[in-house]
């Protein structure tokens, strides 16, 4: 039992990409009568997986600790029971109830996720195989994906891949050379997604070789464990290429720009290069990255962003309720003659601010700050570095707050970020 949580995190880790999950549909599910997925219920695989880490957990610490009492933890973290009463008033308080109590629910899993993780000591080498293996499947699933242009079907179906072709209606293309091509999805809800995931585990993978001896010792002794980590960067770059997420190609050079100058280059040749570099990632990015799909989608975004502003405006302190951005998006799409796109808002910060409210906001950034204060002082450069990466491509999709694998994800580096 004392080791059970610990091979549940393992599998879950190593599970992550997967979206295998049975949706529950509802009355409230719906807008203009339209089933909404980000509103369904859905019990996932991972969903059972975290169940099973948390209940196996608490069992061993009441078994360890005689005196253990669930009161006792709640007064010792009364700031967060003070964040849960307020969430508590804001979901009563929305128009679309269900909903928005299916989003607390939501929010407490992956609070006490992120509290397991911080408690039992995690650290970036106990993730190292379950993460690189995840990371070598989901790319290896992208790539014969691009290549058929296409789901893969069969047995993939059981990991949560959906059906889809280049002719899919929504499906994600990007355009080379006056071309539509399919994006691929892996077993992710969105290219995007999928690019966020390679991005972040690159990362967290790379931590392994600088704040762990043991890993370089080992890849000085033994080439096969070389081979195999330069194989799964290798996977992890081409699935990101595929990906054609432009705003994550675009974090990704300038993190990867970051990490090679400060090893090699003086101060002086960082800054000359820094700028060099704006410039032609810059030049990159208008030339090459922008034409690769539609202005539709970019004003379909600029609409969104609006429709949360006037909503901040209209609820300025507690927002319109937890998970009740899209429920209300109607309320508002005359004012901005904008035509249906049942989406959240491509902005962590502002559906937060549109959702909660201000006072939400102010919670979510003070809490960011504790997270940055501490992993400052303790030095994990790449927690430090996949914190950022997470809120800068925040800046640009909703996928971190609204998706089960990067919800998942967050909490993970979170965690491991409050970790003793």
């Amino acid at each position: 039992m004392k080791k059970l949580h610990r091979q549940f995190f393992w599998l879950l880790i190593f599970l992550l990409p997967v979206q295998l999950g049975r949706h529950f549909w509802f009355e409230w599910t719906q807008v203009l009568g339209l089933a909404v997925d980000y509103l369904s219920p859905t019990l996932y695989l991972t969903d059972l997986l975290v169940i099973a880490i948390l209940l196996t957990w608490w069992w061993q610490e009441k078994i360890r600790d005689k005196r253990y009492e669930i009161r006792d933890k709640i007064q010792k973290n009364w700031v967060v029971g003070a964040i849960f009463i307020f969430l508590l008033v804001n979901s009563f308080l929305a128009v679309n109830r269900g909903a928005a109590f299916y989003k607390l629910i939501k929010v407490l899993e992956f609070t006490f996720l992120g509290f397991y993780i911080a408690k039992s000591n995690y650290t970036l080498y106990a993730i190292r195989y379950p993460l690189s293996l995840a990371v070598v499947y989901s790319s290896l699933i992208a790539i014969f994906q691009f290549v058929k242009q296409a789901s893969l079907g069969g047995i993939f179906w059981w990991l949560g891949e959906r059906n889809f072709n280049i002719i899919t209606p929504g499906i994600a293309k990007a355009i080379i050379n006056g071309r539509l091509v399919l994006r691929p999805y892996a077993t992710f809800s969105h290219p995007n997604v999928l690019a966020g995931f390679f991005l972040v585990a690159i990362i967290l993978l790379l931590g392994n070789f600088k704040l762990t001896n043991q890993l370089i010792n080992k890849l000085k002794k033994n080439w096969s464990i070389g081979i195999y980590w330069i194989l799964v960067f290798i996977l992890a770059l081409i699935g990101l290429v595929l990906s054609f997420s432009r705003a994550t190609w675009l974090i990704g050079l300038l993190v990867g720009f970051g990490l090679v100058t400060r090893s090699w280059w003086g101060k002086k040749r960082r800054v000359a290069g820094l700028i060099f570099l704006l410039v032609l990632i810059g030049v990159f990015y208008y030339r090459f990255a922008l034409p690769l799909s539609g202005q539709e989608t970019l004003t379909q975004r600029f609409s969104l962003a609006q429709i949360a502003i006037e909503m901040i405006k209209a609820s300025p302190l507690a927002g319109v309720g937890l998970n009740n951005f899209i429920p209300r998006l109607p309320d508002y799409w005359q004012q901005f003659g904008m035509t249906y796109w049942l989406q959240p808002v491509h902005n962590v910060f502002l559906l937060i601010a549109a959702e909660t409210g201000l006072v939400g906001l102010l919670i979510f950034l003070w809490l960011l700050v504790l997270i940055y204060k501490r992993l400052l002082v303790t030095g994990h450069w790449s927690l430090i570095v996949a914190v950022s990466i997470i809120f800068a491509l925040g800046l640009f999709d909703h996928y971190w707050l609204t998706l089960q694998q990067s919800q998942l994800l967050l909490t993970i580096v979170f965690g491991l970020s409050w970790r003793r």
